[in-house]
C-alpha cells in the first residue's frame, strides 16, 4: 500500500513537471528587432539603395552607420545621409525577418536579394517561392502578419489570446 502511494506521487509529480515544461516552452519567443548577422543590419544589403535604386545592394563597410545598436552598411553617402535623416522610412517591416514566415507565425532570417516595397514599406523574404506566396493574397498576409508580429514582439499579448 505505501508503495502504491508513492507511485501515486512521483506520478503526479512527473506530470506537474511536463505541464510546468510545456507551459514555459509554449511563451512566444521576442525576436531581434532588426535581423543581424554579426551585428550588421540585414546582412549588410543597403536599405535606401531599394528605394533609391530599385536594387538590393550589398554594401560595404565604406559608408557605415551605428543605428538601433547596429551597424547598416550603404552604396554611397548620399545614401547614408537619406538613412540618418529618417531612419524609420528604410527599415524593413517585421525587422527584416521573411514577411511570408512571420504571417505563417514562424521567425526567418531573410535573404535580402527577395524583396518588395509595397505601400512605401521594405519587406524581405527568405527565397522568391516565400514571396510569390505572400503576394497571392497580400491582403490576408498583411493582416497575419501584423497580428503574428504584434504576438511575437509583446509577449503580453500572447498570453492575453
Amino acid at each position: 500500500m505505501f508503495i502504491d502511494f508513492s507511485k501515486n506521487i512521483v506520478k503526479l509529480m512527473m506530470a506537474t513537471i511536463v505541464v510546468f515544461t510545456m507551459a514555459s516552452c509554449s511563451k512566444t519567443a521576442v525576436p531581434g528587432a532588426i535581423m543581424s548577422v554579426e551585428e550588421i543590419a540585414i546582412d549588410g544589403y543597403d536599405p535606401v539603395a531599394y528605394f533609391t535604386a530599385s536594387k538590393a545592394y550589398k554594401a560595404d563597410a565604406t559608408f557605415s552607420y551605428s543605428y538601433k545598436g547596429l551597424t547598416w552598411y550603404f552604396e554611397s553617402n548620399e545614401n547614408l545621409e537619406s538613412f540618418k535623416t529618417n531612419p524609420e522610412a528604410y527599415i524593413p517591416v517585421y525587422g527584416g525577418f521573411c514577411a511570408y514566415e512571420i504571417a505563417e507565425g514562424d521567425i526567418e532570417q531573410s535573404d535580402p536579394r527577395y524583396w518588395h516595397i509595397h505601400n512605401r514599406q521594405l519587406y524581405l523574404f527568405n527565397d522568391e517561392d516565400a514571396k510569390e506566396e505572400w503576394f497571392r493574397d497580400i491582403d490576408t498576409m498583411l493582416v497575419e502578419s501584423n497580428r503574428e508580429w504584434g504576438l511575437m514582439t509583446t509577449p503580453e499579448a500572447a498570453e492575453v489570446e
